[in-house]
C-alpha cells in the first residue's frame, strides 16, 4: 500500500504540475487530489520539490536498467522522458532557474551515462578524463537541447513534434558512443 500510496502523491504532483507553476501546487491541493491526509505527505515527502525528485530518480532507475545492448538507447529514453512531461519541466525550470535546474539535470544524465558506458564497455575501461569528455558532451547537449525546448527556441512545439525531432536525432545520432569508444580505443591516452 506504501508503494502505491507514494506513486498515487507523485502522480497527483505532476498532473498538477502540467497545469500550473509549481509555486501555487500546494500540499493541500495534492493530497485532497490523493484522498489522503497530510500526515500521509509528509509521511513520504518534504515537500513538493521532494515529491518531483523522487518522479526524477524513478525514471533514474529505470533508465540504468535499460539493455546496455542498445546502444544509443539511453540518450533518447532520457529525450522522451523530457518530451512527455514538458509543461513540468518548463515549470521547474521558470521556479529553479536555469543553474539550479541544470545542476539537477546534469547530475541525473552524468549518472545514468557512466553506468552505462561502463555496462557497455565491460571488458574496456575508460580514462577519468575520456568518460570526463564524453559524459560532459551528452550532458550539455542533452541540456542545451532541453533548455532550448523549454524556451519555445528550437523546434517542436507539441510532444508529437519532439517525438519526431527526437527520432531524426536518433537517426542522426546511433552509433556515436560506439564511434567514440573505437577512436579511443585506436589512441589511448
Amino acid at each position: 500500500m506504501a508503494v502505491s500510496t507514494k506513486q498515487s502523491i507523485i502522480d497527483c504532483t505532476i498532473a498538477l504540475a502540467e497545469t500550473k507553476p509549481l509555486r501555487k501546487i500546494t500540499v493541500g491541493e495534492i493530497v485532497k487530489q490523493c484522498g489522503i491526509t497530510r500526515n500521509t505527505f509528509y509521511y513520504h515527502f518534504h515537500d513538493i520539490y521532494d515529491v518531483l525528485d523522487s518522479a526524477i530518480q524513478e525514471k533514474i532507475k529505470v533508465l540504468e536498467l535499460s539493455d546496455p545492448a542498445d546502444d544509443d538507447k539511453v540518450l533518447f529514453d532520457i529525450i522522451e522522458f523530457t518530451v512527455m512531461y514538458k509543461k513540468v519541466w518548463k515549470n521547474l525550470y521558470k521556479t529553479l532557474g536555469q543553474e539550479t535546474l541544470q545542476k539537477s539535470v546534469i547530475g541525473m544524465i552524468h549518472n545514468v551515462f557512466v553506468k552505462y558506458i561502463n555496462l557497455h564497455l565491460a571488458d574496456y575501461r575508460l580514462s577519468d578524463i575520456d568518460m570526463g569528455i564524453i559524459s560532459t558532451y551528452y550532458e550539455e547537449a542533452l541540456f542545451g537541447v532541453l533548455v532550448r525546448w523549454i524556451r519555445g527556441e528550437s523546434h517542436g512545439d507539441t510532444p508529437e513534434e519532439m517525438h519526431a525531432i527526437s527520432e531524426r536525432i536518433r537517426v542522426i545520432f546511433t552509433g556515436c558512443l560506439d564511434l567514440m569508444i573505437e577512436n579511443i580505443k585506436k589512441n589511448p591516452q
